[in-house]
């Protein structure tokens, strides 16, 4: 009887192994990794692989480390009785270091800096854009992907309204006046067409997760709020708070 008992027992437990990177794919030393209901903390190893023997039945497991927005990730159940878990790849964004949108590089984030929305034209027809040609750039061919850390909350930052637009730069055109077309120099990169993107929250209380729908082609493009670049009214624009009335331009290549 007592072996029977013995041998009941070994088979109730199973081995849960993994690693946990970074989203670059480096190892993350020393993570803490825990299962859901289990008060027992794990580490990830020197070249970030863990290995778990556990008797509790495995529903949720969640990576982390200082410096790092938290994987949380779900464990289907083995195929048959006694079998181990399939292994687990955790997957950790830096943490931001502060607010803003950052571009994710091959190596590394891409901090997209803020620029000043400028407005020419007439009381009829007016250009929104940006003068800075933005020095930061991210590769072509696959979609673009971006974390925005943010204070606001997932309700206000719908919003926020906020946009992705491919720019064109306009030099020198001819426009509307009230005493009819007049040539202008306008001098500016302005939208030209807006780009869908996919939004959704880390795990983290303030970092989103942007990525495009589609490959994102070399050019110039730039985040914006309010739709202030596509805009036909330049007061809704200059009625926004200050730091509202900027857009986050980047260049890909």
């Amino acid at each position: 009887m007592l072996l029977s008992l013995l041998l009941t027992a070994c088979t109730d437990t199973r081995v849960l192994v993994g690693d946990v990177r970074d989203i670059w794919g480096k190892p993350v030393s020393d993570a803490t990794v825990v299962i859901e209901g289990v008060l027992e903390r794990y580490h990830s190893d020197s070249a970030g692989r863990f290995t778990i023997d556990t008797e509790a039945p495995v529903i949720r497991v969640m990576a982390g480390k200082d410096g790092y927005i938290k994987d949380i990730e779900m464990v289907p159940a083995p195929l048959e009785e006694g079998d181990d878990y399939n292994p687990l790849a955790f997957s950790l964004y830096p943490t931001p270091e502060e607010p803003g949108f950052y571009g994710i590089g091959r190596e590394d984030y891409v901090h997209l800096g803020a620029r000043r929305i400028r407005v020419v034209g007439t009381e009829l027809k007016h250009y929104a854009g940006l003068q800075d040609i933005a020095e930061e750039t991210l590769h072509a061919g696959a979609p673009a992907t971006f974390v925005f850390s943010s204070t606001l909350r997932a309700s206000e930052l719908s919003r926020m309204n906020l946009h992705l637009s491919r720019l064109d730069f306009v030099d020198h055109t001819r426009v509307k006046g009230v005493l009819g077309a007049m040539d202008a120099t306008v001098n500016l990169w302005v939208a030209a067409e807006d780009i869908a993107f996919d939004l959704k929250a880390l795990p983290a209380r303030d970092a989103y997760l942007i990525t495009t729908r589609e490959p994102v082609l070399a050019g110039m493009y730039a985040f914006h709020a309010q739709d202030v670049l596509n805009e036909e009214d330049e007061r809704v624009l200059l009625n926004l708070p200050k730091e509202m009335q900027v857009a986050f331009p980047f260049e890909v290549m």
